[in-house]
């Protein structure tokens, strides 16, 4: 199975809460999209990625993004998100898809590795954080990965509540799909570095400028930034505000 795994980075410039979130440019040149793409292409993979966004025109700007990181894009429907995962992964051959979002810049590549060196061939596979799958969390540091015959069957199945949110219909459904989980525990659940509105962007730009920037290139696991972010009381102020006012 391992095989025909690939990387799916799920991508799209519509939001209702802050357009084109992470095509903004936050220094002149350089936007959210740059930081998670540059970084994935810098990792030593073995594993192919694609970046899958809709034929909605708005979304022609992507295309340039993936030229300029050489990641193939696919397009697809815009509102039927599970569709648009199916029919990428069968373009690609992928059998099973570690399932990557564009609004999490500072995603720690690390623990994707981690996730697939423990995947066990399942339908499903994702860090439980405090008791919590990840993708609920606001953590914004880690994937997921999910069986294209899993996506498969819930299309067929019709539910419209899955044509948008694609795996909370696998990892719930345990009694019909195969579910791993990998419990990890973080102590401080006021950490917020997933890009949602215009304050989770400010807060975002400061991590950059004050933080990542300084890396210059080096890897990091999610433990330093939380680090760095304990250290500013005013972000991290900031960042439990945005939950409180954006829990999932």
């Amino acid at each position: 199975m391992k095989n025909n795994i690939g990387i799916i980075i799920q991508a799209r410039t519509s939001s209702t809460r802050l357009p084109q979130k992470i095509i903004r440019q936050f220094d002149g040149e350089t936007a959210f999209l740059d930081v998670l793409l540059s970084r994935m292409k810098a990792f030593d993979w073995d594993i192919p990625m694609v970046l899958a966004t809709t034929t909605n025109p708005a979304d022609d700007v992507l295309v340039g993004f993936g030229e300029k990181y050489q990641i193939p894009v696919f397009r697809g429907s815009e509102e039927n998100v599970l569709e648009r995962f199916i029919e990428c992964a069968q373009l690609h051959q992928f059998d099973v898809i570690i399932r990557v979002c564009s609004d999490n810049p500072f995603l720690d590549i690390h623990t994707i590795r981690d996730l697939y060196e423990q995947y066990q061939g399942g339908d499903y596979c994702a860090y439980e954080i405090n008791g919590k799958p990840s993708i609920l969390t606001h953590y914004g540091f880690f994937g997921e990965i999910v069986s294209l015959a899993a996506l498969t069957q819930l299309h067929e199945a019709g539910d419209r509540h899955c044509m948008e949110h694609v795996t909370n219909c696998v990892y719930s459904g345990k009694n019909d799909f195969e579910v791993q989980f990998i419990p990890k525990n973080i102590p401080n659940q006021h950490i917020r570095t997933t890009l949602d509105t215009a304050d989770d962007f400010e807060n975002l730009q400061k991590i950059y400028f004050d933080w990542f920037k300084k890396l210059k290139g080096t890897t990091f696991h999610y433990q330093d930034l939380i680090q760095y972010i304990e250290s500013q009381p005013d972000l991290l102020s900031k960042m439990k505000n945005q939950i409180n006012k954006n829990s999932k």
